[in-house]
């Protein structure tokens, strides 16, 4: 899906401003009691671009007054973009917010800037078969300090089952 320049390399920044991703499906989650998962349509290959995680634009401050709330309903949509600022996919995001979470994922983000705003682009990390489901690591267990924020690591309830937090699948085809 995403053109190679003469160099072999793929430009990140390009498939994002051009709105050039990889079909993705919304659909039940083989991640028990997660509920909605994302699955590419096609296969894959490392480090092609797969989509942008987006969100709307708020503060840290803001961030910590929603995931409180968050937390009691058992779901977030929060990624850290900067110290300053964080996406809040849960209003005004794609399909790339039910991206589940594993400790041995198939996908990355990376922080890319297009014309000079810093965006998330989410990218293969290994080859993916068609119709898998798609997973990044959300690094809640990474501490996080600086002169600007101080984030701790996070112990989620759900991660403690070694099953649901190292889980990646294929759908199986029937």
């Amino acid at each position: 899906p995403n053109q190679r320049a003469d160099t072999g390399q793929r430009c990140r920044n390009d498939s994002i401003s051009m709105r050039r991703h990889a079909h993705l499906l919304r659909a039940e989650s083989t991640v028990k009691d997660a509920g909605w998962g994302v699955y590419t349509k096609h296969a894959l290959k490392k480090g092609d671009f797969v989509h942008e995680y987006v969100g709307e634009m708020i503060s840290q401050e803001e961030a910590e007054r929603r995931g409180i709330i968050y937390d009691k309903m058992n779901m977030s949509y929060l990624f850290n973009l900067t110290s300053d600022f964080v996406v809040d996919a849960s209003r005004k995001g794609n399909k790339t917010r039910y991206i589940n979470h594993s400790s041995k994922p198939n996908c990355e983000p990376k922080m890319i800037t297009v014309n000079g705003d810093i965006r998330i682009g989410l990218f293969a990390k290994e080859d993916i078969d068609a119709q898998s489901e798609l997973f990044f690591d959300y690094r809640y267990d990474d501490h996080m300090e600086n002169d600007l924020i101080v984030k701790p690591a996070y112990d989620v309830d759900w991660m403690k089952n070694p099953k649901m937090a190292n889980k990646i699948s294929k759908r199986k085809n029937a």
